[in-house]
């Protein structure tokens, strides 16, 4: 009996008894600094950060010993940048130069904070570097470095998993080599140079594609790996020099979700859509800054006709299902459809052929906005003869209107119109967001019927 107490008492401390490999793997949910830490605890910890394949350097994270969290230092009525972050960069340096592992499996840094110091590039730029040459699988980086990529991010044949955020640009590479790489995030920066069609063609393993908040050209996509294509709150400002191309084709035909905003009056080439596999997608429809109208040669509708959810937005709707849904298809496994931006009391006609062409919708959501309709008859035109949608198996249709929106009853009778071959429940909504700007805007309300 006292000696199995004994063993008892023997085996409090059993993660040390786990081999290295376990233990890296717990200590991967650490940042860096708190797996330095860990080398305090007992011999057999003393050198196990040094072989650490998992580095996560956060300087929000990051509190140096004795340092409070303030973000500056007062000296003589100056500011200074904070000591906190002379520490953070000697401690990444020593980590760095200390460690004995040959390959890093992740790399993760985020030090936006340090952007107002541009002192500190330098440094930066060498612990990126120190990643690359180490064989990474998964490299994070967040911060706006002084100048464009390097070079050696995308010919880095280890890489799997890509986030990149804060950088003004990319190098004209004349080769994009990551035949690993699966996944890629790209935020807040310019993809020129032709940079997204070489991507594709030296990354034939890539399923996950997300750019936001970047500058990008016009470009063409042949991908046989990609499955997720979003793009989110990208602008055109290099489509002008896209105009010389005569077709822009996204091949893709194992994608299953496509989220991006096209713009449709620019002046350029025939925008094709090959998506056979598509299951969800959600687009945004603009026009251009280049005061152009849209001639519907592209075959835009035709290319989504195979999804099963579908949402379209902006201000371009209309112009979309006018020049486009007499050439356009039956979309055939579509189930679940919302349109946002388009005044139903004009184009209510127009929103029931289009339905016509989904004959196996079950969900349909609307948002009523009149603040976007430019036509000159608008709330002056007798009430409208609807067409019933034909399609007998749809459920629900939702309609949101703005709160002050007095067409509500019109809309209302128009939707009746629309689904009594279906007997679907119609339910409307009262909401303050995205109203027009007279209208008395308050907390949220929302209402059903």
């Amino acid at each position: 009996m006292e000696q199995a107490g004994k063993s008892r008492r023997g085996d409090g401390d059993r993660i040390s008894s786990l081999p290295d490999c376990l233990i890296h793997l717990i200590m991967s949910f650490l940042t860096a600094h708190e797996a330095v830490r860990t080398c305090v605890l007992s011999k057999r910890w003393k050198n196990l950060w040094t072989t650490l394949p998992f580095l996560d350097f956060d300087l929000w994270k990051f509190k140096s010993d004795g340092q409070s969290d303030d973000t500056e230092l007062e000296e003589g009525g100056h500011s200074l940048p904070n000591i906190k972050f002379d520490k953070f960069l000697d401690f990444v340096c020593m980590t760095l130069l200390l460690r004995k592992a040959s390959n890093l499996d992740t790399f993760y840094l985020s030090c936006r904070e340090l952007c107002e110091w541009p002192e500190y590039n330098m440094f930066i730029r060498s612990w990126f570097l120190y990643a690359l040459n180490h064989n990474p699988r998964v490299l994070k980086i967040e911060y706006p470095l002084d100048g464009s990529v390097p070079l050696a991010l995308f010919t880095c044949a280890s890489l799997v998993d890509v986030s990149f955020s804060c950088f003004i640009g990319v190098p004209n590479f004349k080769v994009i080599h990551l035949p690993c790489l699966r996944r890629l995030h790209l935020s807040d920066g310019d993809l020129t140079h032709g940079f997204i069609e070489k991507l594709f063609s030296g990354c034939p393993m890539l399923e996950f594609f997300h750019v936001e908040f970047c500058g990008r050209e016009l470009y063409s996509i042949n991908s046989q790996s990609l499955k997720y294509l979003k793009a989110k709150c990208c602008n055109n400002k290099f489509w002008r020099e896209a105009a010389e191309k005569e077709i822009v084709l996204i091949n893709t035909p194992n994608l299953l979700s496509f989220s991006d905003t096209i713009f449709l009056d620019f002046k350029g080439p025939k925008f094709l859509l090959k998506m056979p596999s598509l299951i969800s997608a959600n687009i945004r429809f603009e026009r251009s800054r280049y005061e152009r109208s849209y001639d519907g040669k592209s075959n835009i509708l035709m290319g989504l006709s195979n999804v099963q959810n579908l949402k379209l937005t902006g201000p371009e709707i209309k112009v979309l299902l006018e020049t486009e849904m007499p050439n356009c298809s039956e979309f055939t496994n579509l189930k679940d459809l919302s349109v946002e931006d388009l005044c139903l009391t004009c184009h209510c006609n127009l929103l029931a052929s289009f339905l016509n062409h989904c004959p196996n919708l079950k969900k349909l959501s609307l948002y009523h906005l009149v603040t976007l309709c430019e036509e000159e008859t608008h709330g002056n035109q007798e009430a409208l003869k609807i067409a019933s949608f034909k399609g007998k198996i749809l459920e629900t249709a939702e309609v949101k209107f703005a709160r002050c929106d007095k067409s509500f009853p019109q809309v209302m009778k128009y939707l009746q119109d629309i689904t009594k071959n279906s007997g679907a429940q119609i339910n409307m909504t009262t909401q303050f967001n995205r109203s027009p700007p007279d209208c008395d805007v308050g907390s949220s309300e929302q209402d059903s019927e």
